[in-house]
């Protein structure tokens, strides 16, 4: 009785943990292609919710941040190391560490240019990752990484059996996202008074960022289009296994009430 009640739980707060998630996406992309970019000029003293595409390019007071795993001199990165694991049957890959980081930015329209604030984005970059099979040895970015964080462990040991070696450890993905300096770039988020710009410059005064006032802030290395597009094939993968599992789950729940 109780291996039933069991499955039934775990299925139903599978399928609800996936719906919530995928409906989250959903309601990003509803936004985005909801309204237009506007001009950068158009911003200058302007305060709410917008949406502006252009050149990233470096603030000359922050300049870059470090990606870790390419050493690339870049304005906005997220990270994410997984490993592959085994319990019985299943097999999965495991988030080990994550984290993301940079500076504020501009974003130059042609016309105007406009300060972003990063901190508290949610970044859709092109991904790069490296996989790495056990037994071998890391390049040295990744070996350096490793070697200074917790709970990362390199997989290269083997086992020497005279006829052959045996590969010990897991399988690893390094996954690196950024935003390059010269990229074309996509920001939805909240306008906000910024400092007083100098007489004829084309910095409008105004900063791009986080705030209470804005649904959602996204950060994008692509159109406004590709953003959408790219957000939207994992919220319909999310919500369609989230129908799925509730609906294994109710039928289990349904057996156990009718038994």
């Amino acid at each position: 009785m109780v291996l039933p009640q069991l499955v039934a739980i775990v299925f139903l707060s599978i399928g609800g943990f996936l719906l919530v998630r995928g409906g989250r996406e959903l309601r990003t992309v509803f936004h985005i292609l909801r309204n237009d970019p506007v001009p950068v000029r158009s911003l200058d003293g302007h305060t709410g919710p917008v949406e502006i595409t252009g050149t990233a390019i470096a603030d000359e007071d922050a300049r870059t941040v470090t990606a870790p795993f390419t050493g690339s001199e870049c304005l906005v990165y997220t990270y994410e190391v997984e490993e592959y694991r085994s319990s019985g049957k299943h097999s999965s890959w495991e988030t080990l560490d994550e984290g993301q980081a940079g500076v504020d930015f501009i974003v130059d329209d042609g016309n105007a240019r406009v300060r972003v604030d990063p901190d508290g984005a949610d970044v859709r970059f092109e991904s790069q990752s490296v996989t790495v099979s056990p037994g071998t040895e890391l390049p040295e970015r990744l070996a350096d990484y490793v070697e200074r964080t917790e709970g990362v462990e390199a997989q290269d040991g083997s086992v020497n059996l005279l006829v052959t070696e045996i590969s010990l450890g897991n399988k690893q993905r390094f996954t690196e996202r950024r935003l390059d300096v010269g990229e074309d770039v996509y920001v939805y988020g909240q306008a906000m008074g910024g400092p007083a710009t100098a007489w004829g410059s084309n910095l409008v005064d105004a900063v791009v960022g986080d705030g209470d006032g804005t649904p959602v802030f996204v950060i994008s290395d692509t159109s406004e289009r590709g953003t959408a597009r790219r957000i939207v094939r994992g919220a319909i993968a999310e919500t369609v296994f989230g129908l799925v599992a509730l609906m294994i789950g109710s039928a289990a729940l349904l057996s156990v009430i009718l038994q």
